[in-house]
C-alpha cells in the first residue's frame, strides 16, 4: 500500500511541474509528498526496528519486583568472565558446587560470610552470584549479605546454573564432585582419552567418546540408552580436552554434562577407585 501510494505522488509531482506559474503551490506539494514519503518509509522500518528491540534469550533476565540487587543476562556474564571484570561465586552448598558449576566460579556457602571481608576486603569489588535458578533464594541471601557488609558493586545471574547449562555452556566438576558421583554411581562417566589409553586402563564403567564422536554416540550401544538429561562427566589427560568433548555434548542437546577439571592422573592419586581394563564389548563398541 505505502509503495503504491509513493508511485502516485511521484507521478502527480511530475505533473504539476509542467504547470508554469504555480512554483509556491508545487513547492507545498512537493513538502507534503516528502512528508507522506517519511511516514510510508517510518512505517516500513517499524517492524524490523521493534524486532531488533526485542531481548534474544541470551540477554533476557528474570526482572523481579522488589528485587534489591540488579542482574546480569547470560551473555553478560560471559563477557565478564572473559575479560575477568568481575568475580563469580556460587552461592550453593559446597556439595552442589564439586558437583558442577560454572567454570571459573568460586563457591560462597553461607558459613564462608565471616572469612569473606578477609579474603576480599575491597568493598568495590565487582561481584556476581549465581545459585539454582529463577526459583532458588541463595543468589538473593548472599548478595544481599554482602551488601550489608558493605560490598557496593553486587550483582546476580539469577537464571543460575541450569538456564546456563540449557542455554549451551557445560560446568565443571571438581575432584570432591567426582569422587561423589563415582561413589553413588549416579552418571555416566566419558573418558575421552585415545583408545590406547582407555584399553591400557580407566574408571570402572567409563564410556569411550572422543571429540567428534558424540553424535555417532547416540547411534551405537555408548549412548543409546541414555535420557539427554543424564549426568555426564567427562575426563581426559587435562581439563581443556575434556571440556572440549563436554561442549560437544551440550551442542547435542545433553545439557546436563560437564568435565573433569583436572587430569586422569590426579583421579588415580586420590584413589577411590580401581582402575580396570574395559571389557571387549566396550572396545567393540569404541571402534565402530
Amino acid at each position: 500500500m505505502c509503495r503504491h501510494a509513493q508511485f502516485c505522488t511521484i507521478g502527480d509531482m511530475g505533473t504539476v511541474s509542467q504547470i508554469p506559474g504555480e512554483r509556491q503551490g508545487r513547492s507545498r506539494l512537493v513538502a507534503a509528498v516528502l512528508v507522506a514519503m517519511a511516514a510510508c518509509l517510518a512505517a516500513a522500518a517499524a517492524p524490523a526496528i521493534a524486532s531488533k528491540a526485542r531481548p534474544s534469550v541470551f540477554d533476557a533476565t528474570l526482572e523481579e519486583q522488589g528485587q534489591k540487587t540488579p542482574e546480569v543476562s547470560t551473555d553478560e556474564l560471559k563477557a565478564m568472565l572473559a575479560k575477568g571484570s568481575a568475580i563469580l561465586f556460587d552461592a550453593r552448598l559446597p556439595e552442589e558446587y564439586a558437583a558442577a558449576h560454572i567454570p571459573g566460579s568460586l563457591n560462597l556457602d553461607e558459613k564462608q560470610l565471616g572469612r569473606f571481608t578477609q579474603s576480599f576486603p575491597d568493598r568495590a569489588t565487582s561481584i556476581v552470584l549465581y545459585s539454582n535458578g529463577p526459583f532458588c533464594d541463595r543468589a538473593r541471601l548472599r548478595s544481599e549479605d554482602l551488601a550489608r557488609l558493605g560490598y557496593s558493586k553486587i550483582s546476580r545471574y539469577q537464571l543460575g546454573l541450569p538456564v546456563w547449562r540449557v542455554l549451551g555452556n557445560t560446568s565443571e566438576t571438581s575432584l570432591q564432585g567426582f569422587r561423589q558421583v563415582v561413589r553413588d554411581s549416579n552418571a555416566v562417566i566419558v573418558d575421552a582419552r585415545s583408545r590406547a589409553q582407555y584399553a591400557a586402563g580407566t574408571v570402572p564403567g567409563a564410556q569411550p567418546i572422543l571429540a567428534g564422536e558424540v553424535s555417532q554416540a547416540e547411534k551405537d550401544r555408548r549412548l543409546r540408552y541414555y535420557d539427554h538429561n543424564t549426568r555426564m562427566i567427562i575426563f581426559a589427560n587435562d581439563a581443556g580436552e575434556a571440556r572440549v568433548v563436554a561442549e560437544e555434548f551440550i551442542r547435542n542437546a545433553y545439557s546436563n554434562a560437564s568435565y573433569f577439571g583436572g587430569t586422569y592422573d590426579e583421579l588415580k592419586r586420590a584413589r577411590f577407585f580401581t582402575e580396570r581394563k574395559p571389557s571387549s564389548s566396550n572396545l567393540d563398541d569404541s571402534t565402530r
